[in-house]
């Protein structure tokens, strides 16, 4: 796990980075997959209110990011408030995680086998042939990178598009761990 503590507005002291690396460094108990925390503690002098520190904090684990920001008149009050909140936010994460493979089915252990299934049932519970939202594009020629762009932009999960330099029609999707993923057609015949 990498810390990386900046300052914004005011000079990171040897002692206040010692003492965000072990306030904030604690959270790694909570949950073990964390990759980075980049902490970014400023300054801003205020007549109503005097000096105001922030701890902005951002955590990189297991493709997630997390955000907590803590605003207080000292500096290492907001940095233990925002480390509390940091703990908050991965016990729910941790729960939720936990839930999630609870729920799911463990195809090994189950007696489950695929004559089991009854497709007449399932298509009298469900009507496929409805069609929730029908939308017509005009693909326009550009790269991967520009499909990606065009994707977060309309922040969809994936993007249709005419590849520049196959003028074929490509798909860009994004993955659960928030990678990319690219669908080029292979004409190929064998």
């Amino acid at each position: 796990m990498r810390i990386i503590i900046s300052g914004r507005h005011l000079d990171v002291t040897e002692a206040i980075r010692d003492y965000a690396e072990k306030k904030i460094g604690r959270i790694k108990k909570y949950f073990d997959s964390i990759i980075e925390i980049d902490v970014t503690l400023s300054v801003e002098k205020s007549k109503s209110e005097g000096e105001q520190h922030t701890a902005d904090v951002l955590v990189f684990a297991n493709g997630t990011k997390l955000k907590a920001r803590a605003t207080e008149s000292i500096l290492y009050a907001a940095i233990d408030e925002v480390t509390d909140i940091l703990e908050n936010q991965l016990k729910k994460y941790k729960e939720k995680l936990k839930s999630r493979q609870h729920n799911q089915i463990n195809v090994k252990e189950s007696n489950f086998s695929i004559e089991d299934i009854n497709v007449e049932k399932i298509k009298e519970e469900h009507d496929f042939t409805k069609i929730v939202k029908s939308t017509l594009i005009l693909p326009k020629p550009m790269s991967v990178e520009e499909a990606i762009l065009q994707m977060e932009t309309m922040d969809q999960m994936f993007y249709a598009f005419m590849n520049e330099k196959t003028e074929r029609l490509n798909v860009v999707y994004k993955k659960k761990n928030n990678e990319y993923g690219h669908i080029e057609p292979d004409w190929k015949v064998n």
